[in-house]
């Protein structure tokens, strides 16, 4: 640099700040221009002073005049502490005549630049040595517009770091401006409310003037005012909110009428109306519904024109915001302390139904809470006027759940305002994706709301939805081949959701629609013939949802007396003939090879109606069980176009065995399954008679994997066959079950046993047909596993590389690339022999996997009394394991070990599962240690090589983390007990978790005390060949770099670790190693707060259970560093004296240990070069107590002359 000259100096850092920034400079000239002014910017005594220099110089570029801020910002933030007094009040004076002066510039990076340096000083020195600031601020305002703002803005930047954000790093100083500004709020919020006043009124005098510069800075002012006073109207007393009969909320619904002022005033006052706190408080936020108030509020909506202004969509977005607290505080207090109905709620509803049915699906989609909270409340909801505008809410709101064309213009008279509709839709999503991934979610939002609307006003909803279907059923279809973005479908898709959603909750209405009007539109439905595969499919779920009011006929009385109840049972042989004529529907030119996609489709969903209705109605179909199974079994002989699928048949099955649960007779039900499994069984024979169960290669010969695809495929019967064999044994052990009434069990001859307890042990008539199949399903799945093996893949067909591998989907779901998926083509054959062979061998696996996490729960003691069972698993399902890569093991942990450990009975343990877990443990520690290993070492070659994973290595990433929760979960399972989540074996559920390597944690933290280990758990703990294995494991995944799987093994530690201790299974080493495995969780994830929490109480825990036995355990605390040796031997001292009892831990305890592990804890990526700031405390001040509140008598007069 120049020299001690600041002149020279600044002028070297103008010079380096603009090579910086210029596009034509160098790389190489950039970077040293850039280290040389960060190094300045570290270094120099004269930071401030030249600082100052290129701030104060007008002749000086705005890069460099805005970087001589940053100096000045600088020096106060890091080195406050460490300059003079002299320098600390050159700084002080200085800034102050900048802000004073006003000639910083017009752009506003430049004010926010100056006022963080107020800032910065005001958090050091207020209100105790700069007890003037406040007069100070107040004077420079009086010296200009821009004056003004800074001083706004100085005020919004203090409140976010002491309020909002609460960022500023001394608590103690904190609490000192907090406590200052709250003793000045009155004053403060008087200077606000003058500045808008006085401002507002000079811009209409200047706009009236023709002087528009004028009213442009005094424009922004009052903008800037209402910024401000959003940062703070979300914290501050309600008193001064309302100080002065509420001034502040009549000047901001004056606003909102306001073009120039209208979004900040909406979205003051949507801090304003959605505050938190006291009903007590917030009860005068209702003056909002007096007539001036709520007439401002509903200007803003009665102008929902279709003006695409990006400034009037923005003040629409915020308004929507402000009508949403306004709502919830309405139903927050409506019903408490006799507040009810308030004046103008019909305008408030006025105002909501033009958002309801405004063009934009975001406007109509924001505005759905708001009916919902309303719906929902118990007063509201029953309230006159408001049920009075639920038909109009309907009439605004259905036609939003019918999916536009973004790509398209063409009509769709079912939708009103067609191109204003689309005209935003392409305004507010930028690609047909984004736009789909909106609607449904919003659609699925709004179906809810009809849900909920059903059950207050049934009969309105289901009107609405009469005349709908009635006009859609009197257009007939004779269009085949319509696509999935034909309007007519679209339209048909729409009725038929909402029909399902509100007919879904009419049987918990007090007030029912007449059963007679469901039953007509059913018969309608059912004379309507449509020629269109995906029409015929929305009608099956128009049939499907009014099955209900074939229910309610038949339960109001015998039919012989009520006629409803003969037109009922008239048409239930209707119904199910148009099920199946859907069934085998067939267009003119296609085959059962050659159906397309939406045909397929349409079947397969008249099979699953069946299922459906045959799980809801069960009752309904018993009577007519006979005719249904033998048309079934007609069905199950067509050949030729309708012939039935393997799927279709097998789903067939499934609904027959629904019903057949409901005979109550052992004997017949069973009888029954033997029948239907006839034919399976003896496919299964004459497949295991074949060989093809034998090995891997006999199988790959039996399925074609052997050889080249052929245009012939001799191969695809067989394959066929054993899927279809598979699946209905699935289907089977899926849907036979005995009965729950525990007295229709014993009559029914299902009650073979009780238990200990004196609870009765059921057999499932599936029973008998089932477990003859079982070892031949251990053997196709021992053949999965081998498959992988080299000597399988030698005989492999190189044709057939990449069939083993992961379908497309699923890898995409687990990459996260789940979207729009683009419409597939109608036809298959495009579907390469690799692609069908793909689908099939994961399509088996994961069916047979289905079956084994099934049968646990489904056949009960029949399976678990099976000589051998666990050996037998042993040497099928963990066979192979070492050359199974991890995508086909997550099938073994979760869908079928978690269900089959959690429903074993208890005498079962030893020698059913703890031969598993011999067996499976050791090799699960093995293979886990060494794939977070490998993860370890690809992050440092990543952070070496500075480049970043290819997909395959991310997807080993997440498939690493997804096995390693899975796992954990399995012996929490297996450990403490607990329950299986909903669909927890589902292939839907398996990718919902965030498989990141920092994903959230679980925000209900369970409670540590809760986990005690269960009988199983303490009889693999006990045993040699699972102990080591299993705690290695646990400990292992405390400090494996996922915070997610490190807090569930957090959760496992402690129960484990009490019963070791308990049973003195405990050496020094080992003590030790358990020591170290918390403390190295603690550097790894302490950064998140969950983590913490649980790792800090369970180190606690850890350390006073070993302390008193082990030596060692003091020994690795002493090795963190800088531990203070006083605070550990006080932690000693508290231990040796009245140890807690279980899980808890005395706050003491853990504050001490949390004190000593602080330097261990890691940071955050974002905190990790994060320069220290420090501020010092100041003397402390005694601020005066707070005014009284006082009574709000609202006024909406004489503001602005309005």
């Amino acid at each position: 640099m120049a020299g001690p000259d600041v002149a020279a100096i600044a002028a070297d850092l103008a010079r380096a700040v603009e090579l910086t920034m210029s596009p034509t400079a160098l790389q190489n000239d950039r970077l040293k221009a850039y280290n040389a002014c960060e190094s300045f910017k570290e270094t120099s005594p004269l930071c401030a002073e030249a600082g100052l220099f290129l701030a104060a110089g007008t002749q000086n570029s705005i890069i460099s005049r805005h970087f001589g801020l940053q100096l000045m910002e600088h020096t106060v933030k890091y080195r406050w502490t460490q300059i003079s007094q002299q320098e600390k009040i050159f700084i002080k004076e200085n800034a102050m005549k900048l802000l004073a002066a006003g000639g910083i510039g017009e752009e506003p990076h430049m004010k926010d630049a100056l006022s963080r340096v107020v800032v910065e000083m005001v958090k050091r020195e207020w209100p105790q040595q700069w007890p003037g600031l406040l007069a100070e601020l107040s004077d420079a305002c009086a010296c200009g517009e821009i004056q003004t703002e800074l001083v706004l803005l100085v005020f919004l930047r203090l409140v976010e770091d002491v309020a909002l954000l609460q960022t500023l790093e001394s608590n103690q100083r904190r609490k000192d401006i907090y406590q200052a500004l709250t003793t000045n709020m009155a004053v403060i919020f008087d200077f606000f409310l003058r500045l808008i006043e006085l401002h507002v009124s000079q811009f209409r005098v200047s706009v009236e003037g023709g002087n528009q510069a004028k009213a442009t800075s005094h424009g922004r002012v009052v903008q800037v005012v209402l910024l401000t006073l959003t940062g703070f109207v979300e914290w501050v007393s309600m008193t001064h909110i309302m100080a002065h009969n509420g001034r502040l909320l009549q000047i901001l619904c004056l606003l909102l009428n306001d073009n120039a002022f209208q979004c900040p005033a909406a979205e003051c006052l949507s801090q304003i109306v959605n505050r938190k706190g006291k009903l007590e408080e917030r009860k005068s936020l209702l003056i909002l519904f007096n007539d001036e108030a709520i007439q401002c509020l509903v200007a803003g909506t009665k102008n929902l024109s279709v003006d695409l202004d990006e400034q009037s969509y923005l003040f629409k977005k915020k308004l929507i915001q402000v009508l949403n607290g306004l709502s919830t505080q309405l139903c927050s207090l409506w019903g408490k302390d006799g507040i009810g109905r308030p004046a103008n709620f019909v305008a408030f509803l006025e105002a909501l139904i033009a958002f309801s049915g405004h063009p934009s699906l975001t406007f109509a989609h924001q505005a759905n809470p708001i009916w919902n909270n309303m719906m929902k409340h118990e007063q509201i909801s029953r309230d006159p006027i408001f049920l009075s505008y639920i038909p109009e809410w309907l009439q605004r709101t259905a036609p939003k759940i019918i999916k536009l064309n973004y790509q398209s213009n063409k009509a769709n008279p079912a939708v009103p305002n067609l191109q204003d509709a689309l005209a935003f839709v392409r305004k507010e999503f930028d690609s047909e994706e984004e736009y789909s991934i909106v609607f449904y979610q919003s659609r699925s939002e709004f179906l809810n709301n009809f849900r909920q609307a059903t059950v207050i006003a049934p009969l309105v909803t289901f009107a609405y939805v009469e005349q709908w279907l009635v006009k859609c059923l009197q257009v007939p279809n004779v269009t085949f081949g319509l696509s999935l973005s034909d309007p007519v479908y679209l339209e048909w898709e729409a009725l038929a959701s909402f029909l399902d959603s509100i007919l879904s909750r009419v049987l918990q209405t007090q007030e029912r629609p007449s059963v007679t009007s469901g039953l007509t539109l059913l018969q309608l439905c059912l004379t309507y013939q449509p020629v269109d595969p995906l029409i015929l499919s929305t009608l099956l779920t128009c049939i499907s949802a009014l099955f209900v009011f074939l229910s309610m006929s038949s339960g109001q009385m015998a039919p012989a007396i009520n006629p409803v109840a003969m037109s009922g049972a008239a048409l239930l042989p209707q119904v199910l003939e148009k099920i199946f004529s859907a069934l085998v529907y067939s267009p003119p030119g296609q085959s059962k090879d050659s159906r397309s996609r939406a045909v397929k489709n349409v079947r397969r969903h008249a099979a699953s109606l069946m299922v459906k209705i045959g799980n809801k109605y069960p009752l309904l179909l018993l009577p007519v069980f006979d005719q249904i199974r033998v048309t079934v079994e007609n069905l199950s002989r067509h050949s030729g176009p309708e012939q039935l699928s393997m799927l279709e048949r097998v789903t067939l099955q499934e609904a027959l065995l629904l019903i057949s649960n409901h005979f109550c007779d052992y004997e017949r039900q069973s009888n029954f399954v033997g029948e239907i499994m006839r034919d399976a069984n003896a496919q299964w024979v004459l497949i295991a008679n074949t060989g093809a169960f034998k090995g891997a290669t006999d199988f790959m010969a039996f399925v074609g994997l052997n050889k080249p695809p052929a245009t012939m495929d001799e191969c695809g019967p067989n394959r066929s066959n054993i899927v279809f064999c598979v699946n209905l044994l699935l289907g089977a052990v899926k849907r036979c079950n005995w009965p729950d009434d525990p007295e229709r069990a014993t009559r029914g001859g299902f009650v073979v046993a009780h238990t200990e307890s004196g609870n009765p042990v059921c057999r499932n008539p599936a029973a008998p047909h089932v477990i003859p199949l079982l070892s031949h399903v251990l053997s196709l799945i021992r053949i999965f596993n081998e498959l992988f093996s080299p000597e399988a893949q030698g005989v492999l067909n190189h044709n057939y590389n990449g069939c083993l591998s992961m379908l497309e989907v699923e890898r995409a779901n687990l990459l996260g690339l789940v979207g729009h998926t683009p419409e597939l083509n109608e036809n298959q054959s495009g579907q390469s022999p690799v692609e069908r062979m793909q689908r099939f061998l994961t399509g088996l696996h994961e069916s047979c996997y289905h079956l084994m996490g099934s049968i646990g729960s489904s056949l009960g003691r029949d399976l678990y009394t099976l000589p051998d069972l666990g050996p037998a698993i042993v040497t099928s399902v963990l066979e192979w394991l070492q050359y199974i890569p991890d995508y086909r093991i997550r099938p073994i942990i979760r869908v079928f070990l978690k269900p089959f450990i959690y429903s074993c009975p208890q005498p079962f343990y030893e020698v059913v599962l703890l031969p598993i877990m011999c067996h499976l443990a050791p090799i699960m520690a093995t293979r886990l240690h060494a794939k977070w290993k490998q993860v370890n070492e690809l992050k440092v070659k990543e952070a070496q090589e500075d480049n970043n994973a290819d997909a395959q290595e991310v997807l080993e990433d997440i498939l690493t983390r997804a096995l390693t929760r899975e796992y954990l979960d399995l012996l929490k399972v297996a450990l403490v007990g607990g329950s299986l989540t909903p669909d927890s074996s589902s292939p839907d559920t398996m990718e919902t978790e965030d498989l990141s390597m920092d994903s959230p944690t679980p925000s209900a933290r369970t409670n540590l005390t809760n986990e005690v280990i269960s009988d199983l758990g303490t009889l693999l703990l006990r045993s040699e060949k699972t102990c080591q294995s299993l705690v290695l494991t646990v400990l292992g995944a405390l400090s494996w770099i996922d915070s997610n799987a490190s807090l569930k093994a957090t959760y496992l530690c402690g129960p484990i670790i009490r019963l070791l201790v308990a049973d003195n299974s405990l050496n020094g080493e080992m003590a030790a190693h358990i020591m170290a495995a918390v403390l190295n969780g603690m550097t790894l994830h302490g950064q998140h707060e969950t983590n913490q929490g649980s790792l800090l109480t369970l180190g606690a825990q850890m350390y006073e259970l070993l302390r008193p036995t082990f030596q060692e355990v003091y020994a690795v605390m002493q090795q963190i560093p800088g531990i203070n040796p006083v605070d550990l031997q006080k932690l000693d001292e508290r231990i040796s004296g009245q140890t807690s009892k279980g899980n808890k831990v005395e706050k003491v305890k853990k504050d001490l240990f949390k004190k000593m592990t602080a330097p261990l804890v890691g940071r955050s990526m974002g905190q990790l070069f994060k320069k220290e700031v420090k501020i010092q405390d100041l003397p402390r001040l005694d601020f005066p107590k707070k005014a009284e509140k006082k009574d709000v008598v609202p006024e909406l007069q004489h503001i602005f002359g309005a």
